[in-house]
């Protein structure tokens, strides 16, 4: 059952990387940046423990909780800074 949850939102995050570098493109700044790098390390992270999972490969699961570490970071650091700049 997993597997399909992870299949439908590695589906919506292609479709939001399209809509956020082409935000992006039109006027660079920082929520659309952050927003951008957020997708893109989530596909990677995402796809990667995926098929590190499927294949019992240890070394692309460690890699692949690290690259969710990041993502993580980031989804933090725009809710921070939605929050800082609230009112501005």
């Amino acid at each position: 059952m997993s597997v399909y949850i992870d299949t439908l939102t590695f589906f919506w995050a292609i479709i939001i990387l399209f809509l956020y570098s082409n935000w992006y493109v039109k006027g660079p700044n920082t929520i659309a940046g952050l927003g951008l790098a957020a997708i893109a390390v989530y596909l990677i992270a995402q796809s990667g423990w995926s098929v590190a999972f499927l294949l019992g490969d240890v070394w692309g699961r460690d890699f692949s909780n690290y690259m969710w570490f990041v993502f993580n970071s980031i989804v933090l650091s725009t809710l921070t800074y939605l929050w800082y700049t609230r009112d501005k």
